[in-house]
């Protein structure tokens, strides 16, 4: 799949509580707003926000020996009220989006503020660096396929692009790419959501790549330096900014017709301290690239 498929995605960050003092299972919560009104209904792909990398071990999914990486929720600092973690949130998110819209599909996005989360994953020197992005791209297929997911997202901006090599970058997608072919009962999406050119392999994001999720709120000219490096521009989506009233649903629609004209829409955010309006605006962007379906 590539961006001449018309999709409206969204990310959402399991880290947190909205109104102050709930959690998930809250009446009044920002998630039980996004199941309640049906929000999920316009959303295409959504996006949890985030995972990183660690260390195989008898706990992590895939079980495995420490000689391989693999992903994780980790813990929000501090927890969430109830004593809930962010695997209770990723759980309950995925329960109720496909309940509320089986036709949703569901990635995990990897942390970007961190430098050594991919590095890490070629730490160990047992392997040839192809091989340690192999057994990582195994694990991955793994975990995606445990909690039923549809994908992997990579958030690249600073530290984590820094922190990553070219190389490193170019034999992650790669490997990934190459796994989710195997998998011959599902599509797997890959994405990147870039804020930043830095350290990219135009030859993998255009070998592995489904789409690309560009942060126009942070660079409006990413496209250009993307397609400047001969990144297929058939991949190219606009990231919309909802957080904050930075942008409202009809400014990024009108943005896009006036300036890139890509098919493909990743709005950020549905649950920050302004979700009503989030939520909102998701609908309504939803209901501009597709006049004609019903969203609630």
């Amino acid at each position: 799949m590539n961006g001449n498929t018309p999709l409206v995605n969204a990310w959402i960050f399991l880290n947190d509580d909205w109104p102050t003092g709930t959690n998930y299972l809250s009446p009044d919560s920002c998630y039980q707003r996004l199941f309640k009104l049906h929000i999920y209904r316009s959303v295409d792909v959504l996006n949890i926000c985030f995972v990183t990398t660690q260390k195989t071990s008898a706990k992590t999914v895939p079980p495995g020996d420490g000689s391989s990486y693999t992903l994780s929720t980790g813990d929000p600092p501090p927890g969430h009220p109830g004593n809930l973690t962010n695997e209770d949130y990723m759980l309950f998110v995925i329960r109720d989006a496909r309940k509320d819209n089986p036709n949703i599909k569901i990635t995990v996005t990897l942390v970007w503020g961190f430098p050594d989360v991919i590095s890490n994953i070629f730490s160990n020197p047992k392997y040839s660096p192809p091989e340690n992005a192999a057994r990582f791209a195994a694990n991955l297929v793994a975990y995606l396929k445990k909690y039923g997911l549809d994908g992997f997202d990579i958030d690249w901006e600073g530290p984590l692009a820094t922190g990553t090599t070219q190389a490193q970058f170019g034999l992650l997608l790669n490997a990934i790419g190459v796994e989710f072919k195997k998998q011959t009962n599902q599509h797997y999406y890959l994405t990147i959501s870039p804020a930043t050119i830095t350290n990219i392999d135009p030859l993998a994001i255009n070998n592995a790549v489904d789409f690309i999720n560009f942060q126009l709120y942070a660079d409006t000219t990413l496209p250009t330096q993307y397609a400047g490096q001969k990144v297929n521009p058939k991949l190219f989506a606009y990231g919309a900014l909802f957080e904050g009233g930075v942008q409202t649903a009809d400014a990024a629609y009108q943005d896009n017709r006036n300036n890139y004209h890509f098919n493909i829409f990743t709005c950020w955010r549905l649950n920050s301290t302004d979700f009503v309006f989030e939520q909102t605006q998701q609908q309504r962007l939803y209901q501009l690239v597709f006049p004609r379906q019903a969203t609630g």
